[in-house]
């Protein structure tokens, strides 16, 4: 009799109460699309949430994709959780943070897949997973947001100290867990978060960008399809990312929200996915475009700020690995 053995895939998510339905979503696409040669140990990072959303979301699994949940560690919260960036514009969340400690946190994996929840997986994520990282921490997308507005553009140049082009979005990202340990990569993110406390817009993004700068390995878009506006979208999206405010939760008519719905026909959020677009409120709308607004406003503001890291790397201090 012979025997197969399967490739193990780790994936990594991060999630709160709130945001469950929405991995749900994103968990039924990678399911559905998942091979059956391989085994895709799907672990679910989280502080906030309840049995009953772990065993709903447990429920999904698989005979090829496996579903646990591993809650951040007091020590790794209290680090985040006493520094002034721990709000997003677009959703107010500690759970940003916790992919910067997965390598610390799993010192038996090389290597891992990070996934952000607010998304949907139209491929066998085992071609990303199979990606040769070399000597590079992390694998990640361009961020067309940041680079399609001045502001934004222009913060990346003036506050993180490199071209905009150089700068990645986290939603995605293939992971180099054992360089990231062998660079010391969560002590150091520690040490410049409590020790220096700089302001940014994207607070986790940010410190991976300035921190991995330079060992970052680009992905194409395919990979991370973002809703940035005034840039035309990758035709064959591999991995469609939902990112700060156009959610197709709230907005039927969201770019590429049909691929979220045929997902979400078969996730057990369903009827509650439904309600919530039924419900999204014109004021709701108008604070999105404010929070859009408060972010541009804010990236053209921090460039002035005392402390940045350009600023910080101009004065001798080390930034980057």
């Amino acid at each position: 009799m012979t025997t197969t053995t399967q490739h193990v895939i780790p994936v990594f998510f991060a999630t709160d109460d709130g945001y469950a339905p929405y991995l749900s979503v994103s968990l039924e696409s990678l399911i559905e699309n998942a091979s059956a040669g391989n085994l895709y140990d799907v672990t679910v990072l989280y502080h906030d949430v309840t049995e009953e959303t772990r065993q709903r979301l447990q429920s999904m699994a698989t005979d090829t994709v496996h579903i646990r949940f591993f809650p951040i560690d007091q020590e790794h919260l209290k680090t985040v959780q006493t520094d002034k960036n721990k709000l997003r514009f677009d959703y107010v969340t500690m759970t940003i943070y916790y992919r910067l400690f997965i390598a610390e946190m799993f010192p038996q994996l090389d290597k891992a897949l990070y996934i952000d929840a607010d998304t949907v997986i139209t491929t066998d994520i085992a071609e990303l997973y199979a990606l040769d990282l070399n000597d590079n921490l992390v694998a990640a997308v361009h961020d067309n947001f940041i680079s399609g507005h001045p502001e934004t553009s222009d913060y990346v140049t003036d506050a993180l100290g490199f071209p905009v082009h150089d700068y990645v979005n986290s939603g995605v990202l293939v992971m180099n867990l054992r360089e990231l340990r062998e660079q010391h990569f969560a002590s150091f993110f520690s040490g410049l978060l409590t020790t220096y406390h700089v302001q940014s817009i994207a607070a986790d993004q940010d410190y991976l960008n300035v921190i991995c700068h330079d060992r970052i390995l680009k992905l194409g878009p395919e990979w991370n399809t973002m809703m940035a506006e005034g840039e035309a979208l990758t035709h064959d999206p591999k991995i469609i990312h939902y990112n700060l405010f156009g959610k197709p939760w709230n907005y039927r008519d969201a770019p590429n929200a049909d691929y979220f719905w045929d997902y979400a026909e078969r996730s057990p959020y369903y009827s509650k996915l439904v309600d919530g677009l039924n419900s999204f409120t014109q004021d709701q709308k108008l604070s999105d475009a404010m929070k859009r607004e408060g972010l541009i406003r804010q990236a053209a503001q921090i460039p002035q700020n005392p402390v940045t890291f350009s600023k910080l790397a101009r004065n001798g201090v080390r930034v980057t690995l």
